[in-house]
């Protein structure tokens, strides 16, 4: 029960540092890091999660995490209850290593440049548009 209570201590104070370092990065307010960091991922277009590989991975793991942190924040569970692995800070910590290389998803996709197919416009839309 004592590892669970330290293992969920170190998570707790790893995600609030790796909460502040997000919303350091995208500026935004305090306390709402992780939060903006999911939401801009989720307002990307589709094609980005084709393009990048472990976008998805990523998106779902850091809702994951901030659901972890929610419930340890909320008191639902108890610090001696076991919430996961050593391995969430661990993961944080990779991810703001690719973060301020400019190597997280949101950098990538700021990065590509997605070109949208059109399609041939068919013989009534180019005589409506002479009528207009």
């Amino acid at each position: 029960m004592e590892n669970n209570k330290v293992r969920n201590k170190n998570f707790y104070d790893e995600y609030k540092y790796f909460d502040f370092m997000l919303a350091e990065n995208l500026k935004s307010d305090e306390d709402e890091g992780v939060n903006t960091y999911i939401s801009k991922m989720e307002h990307c277009v589709v094609e980005a999660w084709d393009y990048i590989t472990e976008w998805e991975s990523t998106l779902n793991r850091l809702k994951k995490i901030r659901e972890r942190f929610i419930s340890l924040k909320n008191a639902e569970l108890s610090f001696d209850d076991f919430q996961g692995k050593d391995e969430d800070i661990a993961w944080m910590r990779i991810f703001l290593t690719k973060l301020e290389s400019k190597s997280d998803p949101l950098s990538k996709y700021a990065n590509l440049n997605i070109v949208y197919k059109t399609r041939k416009k068919s013989i009534i839309q180019r005589i409506m548009e002479l009528f207009q």
